[in-house]
């Protein structure tokens, strides 16, 4: 499977008939690569409206181009109080509501924590865990209104103690923070008919190619990750991106407080 491949062949909405978030408006943060553009780019073929935001112009423009019909991008700094409510603000000029908001930006550190700085550890909580907390606040009207959803993306690294654990202790309890978000928010955001739902990737291609993991140089890698995931595999955006789609629709519609592992079974073997 690849980030490239037609994604309405994949879907049972297949931009064709009844997709599952038919006449829905979505944001998705981090949408310019990885984990946000495959979701994008599903959210678009089940039928959906969908805003990307993220901070560089150009991945958001080449996520837009897969469905420009359907998907449009906004610039945000997701630690920026101002491109948070610009953002909102584009999201109800276009489209006139917000249905479903995907919390996917974030921070990634691979690193072990004796060699990890001050610096990188304000970047990391206040990134992963505080700006989502308030964009999540921020987006709570327009979500009231509709009765509509989140979805944030965590990380196994949140739920479990995963090889190399020195490596991921900061990132890790970053992500741990939005799984008690997730779950502490669902019964006070449940009164206000808005449901609330984490998914929680294991190690996904597009992911860490750049950072201090690089999939698709790094062959022994490679190895290892298939080594210890049950399934066999290095995950794809498509496969996060199915998981999302689910709880963003209404057959999710009982479904609140959740955090849902989309791994391939990765913690199981390593945590």
């Amino acid at each position: 499977m690849s980030g490239e491949q037609p994604i309405g062949m994949q879907m049972g909405g297949g931009g064709k008939g009844v997709g599952l978030l038919d006449g829905k408006v979505a944001l998705v943060t981090g949408g310019g690569t990885g984990i946000g553009k495959g979701i994008a780019r599903m959210f678009a073929a089940e039928g959906a409206k969908v805003v990307v935001a993220a901070r560089r112009q150009e991945p958001l423009e080449q996520t837009c181009r897969h469905a420009p019909e359907a998907i449009s991008w906004a610039q945000m700094d997701l630690t920026s109080p101002e491109d948070r409510a610009r953002t909102l603000q584009i999201v109800l000029d276009r489209h006139g509501r917000l249905d479903v908001l995907v919390s996917n930006a974030g921070a990634q550190l691979w690193k072990s924590f004796d060699e990890t700085t001050e610096d990188e550890i304000d970047t990391i909580y206040t990134t992963n865990l505080a700006a989502t907390a308030r964009l999540i606040k921020q987006a709570l009207p327009l979500l009231e209104a509709t009765k509509g959803n989140i979805v944030v993306i965590s990380s196994t690294a949140g739920r479990y103690t995963v090889v190399p654990s020195q490596n991921l202790s900061v990132y890790g309890a970053s992500k741990a923070g939005l799984n008690q978000l997730t779950r502490s928010l669902a019964p006070e955001l449940g009164v206000k008919g808005v449901r609330i739902n984490a998914v929680a990737p294991g190690l996904t291609r597009g992911e860490y190619s750049g950072e201090s993991i690089d999939l698709e140089a790094d062959e022994a890698t490679r190895e290892w990750i298939r080594s210890v995931t049950p399934l066999g595999r290095i995950g794809e955006p498509e496969d996060i991106a199915q998981s999302v789609v689910w709880l963003a629709s209404d057959r999710a519609a009982w479904v609140t407080g959740q955090v849902i592992d989309a791994s391939g079974g990765w913690q199981i073997a390593a945590g």
